[in-house]
């Protein structure tokens, strides 16, 4: 767990892993393509001493494999686990749903419609890798909004392989774009106090692009 004083002064080791995980997300590193300690300490102007952790730390979150003799390459996710993190996350989100909408009020309403927005821009303008960050605050504000800090905190960990889910299978920006609508639909929901349609729209949003590559955003 990271202190307020480590976020905002984040170590040698922390940006490491940022600088990889991002160029990942973002679709500079492919699924399965080949590593080096050696070049992430020269793309990221660190000695190998912080690399090393952080090679660590990434293989812990599943980013990247080590393989014998310190070979490296990054996660390449297979349908199998994929359709399992699918499954998870659908379940895990109706549970926010069913949690958060009793008790939304009109401000946690508008500090969703302003994430869903944000989304929306970066698609728009076609930025890959802030559209998949601005999804990620959409899912995981309304999953703060459940009051139930196991929930958002499991929630939170699974969205380092959804990202690595989605930095391989959503390539292509109109489909990308797609999938952003998804939230339109869900918040129509909400502001309507209809928690079935929610609920359906929400598990439409998230199987529909992880199970058959069309539709929403995982």
């Amino acid at each position: 767990m990271q202190t307020s004083e480590q976020v905002k002064h984040p170590s040698l080791v922390d940006r490491v892993v940022e600088h990889v995980y991002r160029r990942i997300i973002a679709g500079e590193l492919s699924p399965g393509q080949r590593l080096t300690e050696e070049q992430i300490a020269a793309e990221s102007g660190v000695s190998r001493t912080p690399v090393r952790e952080a090679v660590r730390r990434l293989a812990e979150l599943g980013v990247v494999v080590i393989h014998p003799r310190a070979r490296l390459e990054v996660a390449s996710p297979e349908d199998g686990e994929i359709h399992e993190i699918a499954e998870l996350r659908e379940e895990l989100e109706a549970m926010s749903l069913r949690l958060a909408l009793p008790n939304m009020t009109d401000e946690d309403l508008a500090q969703l419609e302003a994430a869903c927005d944000a989304c929306r821009r970066h698609a728009e303008a076609g930025e890959r890798l802030e559209t998949f960050r601005a999804d990620s605050e959409f899912h995981l504000a309304l999953a703060a909004l459940a009051d139930n800090r196991y929930l958002h905190e499991a929630l939170r960990r699974l969205d380092v392989k959804v990202q690595l889910c989605r930095a391989f299978a959503c390539v292509e920006m109109d489909k990308i774009r797609r999938d952003v609508a998804g939230h339109g639909r869900i918040l129509l929901a909400l502001r309507r106090r209809d928690l079935a349609a929610a609920e359906t729209a929400m598990r439409k949003h998230i199987r529909k692009a992880t199970l058959t590559g069309q539709g929403d955003t995982p």
